[in-house]
């Protein structure tokens, strides 16, 4: 009778002598393991899958961080017995680290390239990129070690990402700055670049205390968030500012041989005419047929700070993946342009002044301009990069038409003017987006993209196609179209409008005395090269402050401002061409006047 009361209480209470405590529910199988291989494997004696699969995972993680492999082959035999189809992936993952712990990198290289990584949970993806940061590293591949436990950072917090970031650091502090600059590339993440690029600076015990201070200046500006900040010593407030650069020898690169020899004179003459007083040394590297990982070597080795070019665009793609600890202004502009704060660019592309043509343009009330162009690459081009900039300013395209030869230039002119549709035979429109409203309304202007004799042949025909009566459409052109003052006047071009240098137009006269009397015989072509050589290093001093927004300066090739991604924009100086001459009631005041 007392047993039967004892077991009503025990199971009123509900603590019954039978009832078995709750069973643990299974943590992530690839978190933090701090439990040993045994006290796993227990709980997944009693738990039902899929709980016990995560315990035997825990638990072989546990010994091969032992480095029992011993122990837990056996517990990975059974799960690939028990395994289902989504657990494969792992099984796949553990059999990597298993050869891992044995010491086997080339089996484990092989086991963790067959785990699809699309497959894996956040924890397990983490956990592979630690592993492949542990084989690179027994490998003695400290950059790529890095890489892998760069990319698993975010998947950490607390101390275990504190310790990450501390192993990252030492893992970096082995590679060389040439290594770490090598390693930089587009298939990196914005995490792994900045790393990179920052230890090259930390790593590299050469560079002169100026320049390492602008580099991590540099550094700060390009990676504001980067966790690498920790490893600064000196304060945030010597990045709030670019210093601006003071070269002491400035190394200058310009195809001085082969077919660009001609061009590249006029633009060193024009930087030599730039550097007379200054205290710097200007030291100059020819291009022509040098690899430029050699030529960056004789650039190191000559003690240089600061790099001006190289002009052509492949020249610069190899220079950029170089990615020199130097300050780089570029003389073109190729189609992969960093925007980095020491990377600078500086063209005088056909394209640049068509823009300029649209801003203009835009400036002068019209609404529907033409663009006439040939039908050649590179009319295509300078076409297309003034309807992308007239998109920008207007919202709607302009409509652009092409001409093919002498012989169809009447019909391809009376095809663009008809403004019922423009897009037949002999002429061409580039149609945009839907979003973009397309050209409607009555032509009010031209944009000629035309050389000097094609301007003079083709301008008649627009007249007589109108109506030779009516007056002219305003028409624009840009610096393929200059006439030299004082020639025979050109009625045909009376009312053109052109866009050039200032100082073709009688700016810096001093200056172009000078250049008369030592060069007499060159062309406009020379002088506008010879001019854009002087520009550019007598910007070197501006570039940080105009970068930061500071006033446009006028200077011999125009008014020149300095955009967030580094390239020199130039306002050009427009000129109306009247009986022989080309004139203005507006100049930009130039250096030298």
């Amino acid at each position: 009778m007392c047993t039967l009361v004892l077991s009503s209480v025990l199971m009123a209470c509900g603590i019954g002598p039978l009832q078995k405590a709750p069973l643990e529910p299974a943590p992530d199988m690839f978190g933090i393991t701090d439990r040993s291989a045994e006290q796993y494997l227990a709980r997944a004696e009693q738990a039902p899958e899929p709980d016990a699969f995560s315990w035997r995972v825990l638990a072989i993680r546990a010994w091969l961080q032992q480095g029992n492999v011993a122990a837990a082959e056996p517990q990975l035999e059974r799960l690939r017995q028990q395994a289902t189809l989504a657990q494969r992936p792992l099984l796949t993952l553990l059999e990597g680290a298993t050869a891992l712990a044995a010491g086997n990198t080339g089996l484990a290289g092989q086991r963790l390239a067959a785990v699809d990584t699309k497959a894996l949970a956040p924890g397990a993806a983490g956990y592979y990129l630690l592993l492949q940061a542990n084989r690179f590293e027994q490998q003695q591949q400290p950059i790529d070690a890095a890489k892998m436990l760069i990319e698993r950072h975010d998947t950490l917090a607390g101390q275990e990402q504190n310790a990450g970031l501390e192993r990252i650091y030492q893992l970096l502090t082995q590679a060389s700055p040439l290594a770490l600059r090598q390693a930089q590339n587009d298939g990196n993440s914005e995490a792994v670049n900045g790393w990179l690029r920052l230890m090259a600076i930390l790593n590299d015990t050469h560079a002169q205390p100026g320049q390492r201070r602008w580099q991590l200046q540099s550094w700060r500006k390009a990676y504001p968030n980067h966790p690498g900040h920790r490893y600064l010593s000196d304060s945030a407030e010597a990045a709030a500012r670019l210093d601006a650069y003071q070269p002491a020898h400035i190394a200058v690169l310009l195809p001085l041989g082969g077919q660009l020899a001609e061009q590249a004179d006029a633009i060193r003459n024009g930087m030599l005419s730039a550097h007379q007083g200054q205290a710097s040394r200007l030291s100059f590297f020819d291009t022509n047929g040098r690899d430029m990982a050699r030529l960056y070597q004789d650039i190191q080795q000559a003690g240089v700070d600061f790099i001006l070019g190289p002009l052509l665009k492949e020249n610069i793609d190899a220079l950029t993946s170089l990615d020199p600890a130097l300050p780089v202004f570029a003389l073109n502009r190729p189609a992969h342009q960093p925007v980095l704060p020491h990377r600078y660019y500086f063209s005088l592309s056909p394209e640049a002044e068509a823009a300029e043509a649209a801003y203009h343009m835009w400036e002068q009330g019209h609404h529907q301009p033409l663009v006439f162009a040939p039908g050649n690459e590179l009319g295509r081009r300078v076409a297309a990069e003034f309807n992308s900039q007239w998109q920008q300013l207007s919202g709607q395209q302009a409509r652009l038409a092409y001409f093919n030869n002498q012989q169809s230039i009447e019909s391809d002119v009376r095809r663009a003017l008809n403004s019922g549709n423009p897009a037949v035979a002999g002429a061409g429109v580039i149609r945009g987006s839907s979003e973009v409203a397309l050209p409607a309304g009555p032509i009010d202007s031209v944009f000629m993209v035309s050389n000097t004799t094609e301007t003079r042949f083709i301008l008649p025909y627009f007249d007589f196609v109108r109506d030779s009566r009516a007056a002219r459409l305003p028409t624009y052109v840009t610096s393929r179209s200059y006439v030299p003052g004082g020639e025979p006047p050109m009625s045909e071009l009376n009312g053109l409008q052109l866009a050039d240098m200032p100082w073709l137009f009688g700016g810096a006269p001093q200056l172009m005395e000078e250049v008369e009397t030592l060069w007499p015989t060159v062309g406009s072509s020379w002088l506008r090269l010879f001019a854009f050589g002087y520009d550019a290093l007598t910007l070197i001093p501006q570039l940080t402050q105009l970068r930061e927004g500071a006033p446009p300066v006028p200077a011999l090739s125009g008014l020149l401002s300095l955009g967030e991604d580094g390239v020199v924009q130039r306002r050009l100086q427009w000129m109306e061409y009247r009986d022989g001459e080309w004139q203005s009631g507006n100049e930009q005041p130039v250096p030298g006047e």
